[in-house]
């Protein structure tokens, strides 16, 4: 168990570490132009970047609800296995629901079960945009917080993709229409366990993958994170995201890339063994997705729509037409197809 950074093992010193920005939720609150285009320079480059959310009301409030979260991941995943699958996500229909560690993804050259376990929370269930799965009466209990997390996370979601509108010269509701918070969509906070893997070095907490939506709002105590590096002389390295206090870890999903045309990234990321004597604990982390609407369409935007499309970097299955237009409800059935494989 674990109740805040300050009172866990350090992250080690000498990681070679992303050189990703810092960003101020403060300053992209206020529409500081600055900021906003370092943003964009993020966005263009690695894919992911801090925000700091210390320095608003807002952040603060999105801090506070992820910290009541972390604990009631700490509660909820101490359920009996048993009791967890039964309320498992199914494969290929659904998003939402538990998936047990053991996941064997065929990316993985050495097909190395997976050492994490989830529960995905639908934003729609929590609000009843739609008819809501069953869950734990751990997590029941905690609608009401789950309910303003999902709407605060949305909110920051919104921040970045209205200063990535106007930072591109579309109209600063372009990105906001096709993930808007009150249509069905795959929105979701997701609640993460990854086992301490106690020397076990090759052990691997979730494969390397991109993520399929719009933005992605990570808060996590542990290190483990890493992103495959863009900087010259090292690009397709691992490099380490460290944890900061007060900071959550913003990176953009294939969707973004789909809309821009490829002009933003959806950057390789994967979860390996915790650092050092951080590898002891058990990693926990709380997500938020911000993903399109599942009627919008998964085509480029505005001026980006000229003809030419890029494949985003998470590929479907064989035998997907990638030239088809679908909406974000057909496409997230897709992708979710792999998370069997």
């Amino acid at each position: 168990m674990h109740s805040s950074i300050q009172d866990l093992p350090p992250f080690p010193e000498d990681l070679h570490l992303a050189p990703i920005a810092q960003i101020s939720s403060s300053k992209l609150l206020s529409g500081d132009p600055q900021e906003a285009a370092r943003v964009l320079e993020a966005t263009k480059t690695y894919g992911f970047f801090y925000l700091n959310l210390a320095d608003s009301p807002e952040g603060q409030t999105l801090l506070s609800e992820s910290e009541q979260l972390l604990a009631l991941a700490q509660n909820v995943f101490e359920l009996p296995v048993e009791e967890k699958v039964g309320y498992a996500l199914q494969k290929g229909v659904s998003l939402f629901g538990y998936k047990p560690a053991g996941t064997v993804k065929q990316t993985d050259k050495d097909l190395r079960p997976d050492t994490t376990e989830f529960f995905n929370i639908s934003k729609d269930h929590m609000h009843g945009i739609a008819d809501s799965r069953t869950y734990p009466p751990q997590i029941l209990r905690s609608r009401e917080l789950l309910k303003e997390f999902t709407q605060h996370g949305h909110q920051c979601g919104m921040v970045v993709l209205r200063t990535l509108a106007q930072q591109l010269g579309l109209d600063p509701e372009e990105f906001l229409d096709l993930n808007r918070f009150d249509k069905p969509s795959g929105d979701h906070c997701r609640l993460t366990r990854k086992f301490a893997h106690h020397g076990k070095e090759n052990a691997i907490g979730l494969p390397s993958h991109t993520d399929f939506g719009s933005v992605t709002i990570l808060f996590n105590w542990l290190g483990g994170l890493q992103i495959e590096s863009r900087t010259e002389g090292r690009v397709g390295e691992w490099e380490w995201v460290k944890p900061m206090p007060g900071h959550a870890v913003i990176n953009l999903g294939d969707a973004m890339v789909k809309f821009t045309n490829g002009l933003l990234k959806s950057a390789k990321h994967r979860v390996v063994p915790s650092p050092g004597p951080q590898g002891n604990l058990d990693r926990y982390s709380v997500v938020y997705f911000v993903r399109p609407h599942n009627d919008a369409l998964m085509k480029p935007v505005g001026p980006f729509d000229n003809g030419a499309t890029v494949n985003v970097a998470g590929k479907f299955s064989a035998g997907i037409d990638e030239k088809k237009v679908f909406t974000a409800g057909e496409w997230m059935v897709q992708r979710a197809i792999q998370l069997g494989n």
